[in-house]
């Protein structure tokens, strides 16, 4: 799969044919954005839950003072020295600000580690409808502070700290780089962005092309910004959308991941345009040929398992230390 740096981002970003793998398996997985009770697609997807664990080094259990209480950080250390040793990623996960659990994200979180070298912090920030926006937003903050202040103790370089995150987690991914640029606040090494939902789809033409049946529904979308957004915010706030901020500028180096067959594609790639031609440093990548969410499929489809692997080795070479 081709990638991009920023002076050769393409214009657009196609879908091609959908990995034969991941249809097939598609068929009866979990939809993420489905029109059933909270409670219930919370249910539904424990099926991402992996059945075979990925090797890791350890795994450690946190619990961190927040502003709305314990946050849970769920800690990988790799078994061996790897490009990003040194280096730590704090992972924020999919699922709409509304589902989603470490559980569910365990796989993905282990290769991320084994495989760069570095530490990963998985944050079990709270969901959406119970907590709204800026609650999880805050916590994500929180966890950055604290690393980036007991990270020495912890074998981190403060300096090479990334911030990473899939779908709603790309949103407060990017989010917290607009925030932490904005605030003088801690400045993260890399701002990796896994099909960000950087704006709400409907008017693209991915939106219109992978309405149904690529695991994110594309209408589905909306009940998640209902979840989330408090009434009466106005969603076009940039700390909501970033792609509506007023500068792109002066931003850390983002890692932007697309999928042909997924309503957020055009967003993500909006978004990786608008950042180059701010004069970041970007790095993009389209995967034609897969959906939403395979960074959890990598059971079911050995191109979503490479795919994430290519991510996991990307991450160890932008921590690397020099």
């Amino acid at each position: 799969m081709p990638i991009y740096v920023r002076e050769a981002i393409p214009t657009e970003a196609r879908r091609s044919t959908l990995d034969p793998e991941l249809a097939a398996w598609l068929k009866d997985a979990p939809r993420l954005g489905a029109h059933v009770p909270v409670p219930v697609a919370r249910a539904q997807h424990d099926a991402l839950i992996p059945k075979q664990l990925p090797p890791i080094g350890s795994v450690e259990y946190l619990g961190l003072a927040g502003p709305h209480g314990t946050i849970p950080v769920r800690v990988y250390h790799p078994s061996h020295q790897g490009d990003g040793a040194g280096g730590a990623l704090i992972y924020l996960h999919g699922g709409g600000w509304t589902v989603g659990t470490l559980d569910q994200f365990e796989g993905a979180m282990r290769i991320f580690a084994q495989e760069s070298g570095a530490q990963v912090y998985a944050v079990e920030y709270r969901l959406s409808p119970e907590y709204q926006y800026p609650v999880a937003l805050e916590e994500a903050e929180a966890v950055l502070r604290w690393l980036v202040e007991n990270g020495p103790s912890r074998g981190v370089d403060p300096k090479r700290i990334a911030v990473g995150g899939d779908s709603a987690g790309g949103n407060m991914t990017a989010v917290l780089a607009l925030k932490m640029r904005d605030r003088q606040g801690p400045r993260m090494a890399l701002q990796l962005l896994l099909y960000p939902e950087t704006a709400l789809p409907f008017e693209t033409r991915a939106g219109s092309e992978n309405t149904t049946g690529y695991y994110l529904e594309t209408a589905g979308v909306l009940l998640f910004a209902w979840n989330y957004v408090p009434q009466g915010q106005d969603l076009a706030f940039p700390y909501i959308t970033p792609l509506n901020a007023d500068s792109h500028a002066d931003l850390p180096p983002a890692y932007i991941v697309t999928n042909g067959f997924d309503p957020l594609r055009d967003v993500g790639h909006a978004y990786a345009q608008r950042l180059a031609r701010a004069g970041n440093p970007v790095t993009y990548v389209n995967h034609e040929d897969l959906t939403h969410g395979f960074i959890q499929f990598t059971e079911h489809s050995k191109r979503a398992l490479a795919a994430t692997l290519e991510i996991a080795h990307a991450l160890g070479a932008a921590l690397k230390a020099h």
